[in-house]
């Protein structure tokens, strides 16, 4: 029997510099002990907020609010997951890129499943790691 799938954290917050440390504590507090390595969700969650802090709102004007980034994990079944959502501009090829172009091949190897979805206003990566077994 397949059990309804449990809400374990749901934050937002400002797409700026300190984003992805807040996310990476919050979600690891959630993950230790119900993944077999907390540590890599948390590397995984970091990665993709701070693609969000240096990428989606890249058109934004410098002085305006940052934009947000929204952050849920969930245990569903056999497996915990993570979706880290903004409302920017997608995911776009990006030749004055600040970053190494290291962030989503290292979310991919550390996540079970990787997902990367346009939405109608921005993107939503879906990380999925499967739970440890109990006992």
């Amino acid at each position: 029997m397949h059990e309804a799938a449990t809400l374990a954290l749901d934050i937002t917050l400002p797409a700026a510099p300190g984003a992805a440390s807040d996310a990476r504590r919050a979600v690891h507090a959630v993950a230790a002990g119900r993944v077999g390595d907390g540590y890599a969700v948390a590397l995984a969650v970091s990665e993709a907020v701070a693609n969000v802090v240096v990428h989606a709102y890249r058109n934004q004007d410098p002085g305006s609010e940052p934009g947000e980034v929204h952050v849920t994990v969930t245990v569903d079944g056999e497996e915990l997951l993570v979706s880290v959502a903004d409302e920017g501009m997608g995911m776009r090829p990006r030749p004055d890129s600040p970053g190494a172009g290291l962030g989503l091949p290292i979310m991919a190897t550390l996540a079970d499943r990787f997902e990367a979805k346009q939405q109608r206003r921005g993107t939503r990566l879906l990380l999925g790691f499967a739970l440890a077994a109990a006992g």
